[in-house]
């Protein structure tokens, strides 16, 4: 009787069925560069979570939203000058925004 086979032989195993399974379909992979989830400026959801968060940075925002770090940049950057946001401080790598009063 065959003896059983280990956890790492049976995820080996796994591995090399996945991979000959995607050679049958042409062998490609999907990758979405560039297609990014931006959140809506206007929506009220993105607005709660400004006002939830006592210090807006680009790298919470892009936490808040799984978005990358530049997207969050140019979102804050946008809602700046809609006056949505102020820049509160700012250094030479972070800058920091507060929720407008207005």
């Amino acid at each position: 009787m065959p003896q059983k086979k280990s956890l790492k032989q049976i995820e080996k195993q796994q591995r090399r069925k996945e991979r000959e399974e995607g050679k049958d379909k042409g062998g490609r992979v999907e990758k979405t560069i560039g297609a990014l989830e931006i959140p809506d400026m206007s929506s009220e959801e993105l607005l709660e979570q400004l006002k939830r968060m006592r210090a807006v940075t680009p790298t919470g925002l892009a936490v808040q939203f799984n978005i990358k770090v530049s997207m969050a940049k140019k979102l804050l950057e946008e809602l700046r000058e809609q006056r949505v946001v102020s820049l509160a401080s700012r250094s030479h790598n972070l800058k920091v925004y507060t929720l407008s009063d207005d």
